[in-house]
């Protein structure tokens, strides 16, 4: 086995757990909403990928190993988001639970540096 092949495999095994982990979990679609780049000079800028998030019940988990900001809002009769809960994930968490006392639909913010995401989650 080449070292190359080796590192591959060790990867590989190493997201067995990962994987498992969140083999039940529901990914959540999320749109970007702010982007905010740093001026590249003359740099080519990749298309922003939003991050990888699922949720199992009460939990969500991560693919993407960085921290996030992550804000739970929910709407009023009028229209308003009001945030119910807030929560920094540091990049070495692979998942957080939420309160369960929360139940119903949200709007679910990521806020990755400079970047903002948006999506829908129901508890």
């Amino acid at each position: 086995m080449t070292k190359k092949n080796f590192v591959f495999t060790l990867a590989l095994v190493a997201m067995l757990p990962l994987q498992k982990l969140q083999a039940d979990s529901i990914p959540l679609p999320l749109q970007i909403v702010i982007d905010n780049p740093i001026n590249n000079e003359g740099g080519h800028r990749m298309p922003i990928q939003p991050p990888t998030v699922s949720i199992d019940d009460h939990t969500l988990y991560f693919w993407d190993s960085c921290a996030f900001l992550i804000y739970i809002k929910e709407e009023d009769e009028d229209g308003n988001e009001q945030v119910v809960y807030t929560t920094i994930v540091t990049a070495n968490e692979t998942s957080i639970t939420l309160p369960t006392d929360l139940e119903g639909t949200y709007v679910i913010e990521v806020i990755r540096g400079e970047q903002c995401f948006i999506g829908e989650i129901e508890l």
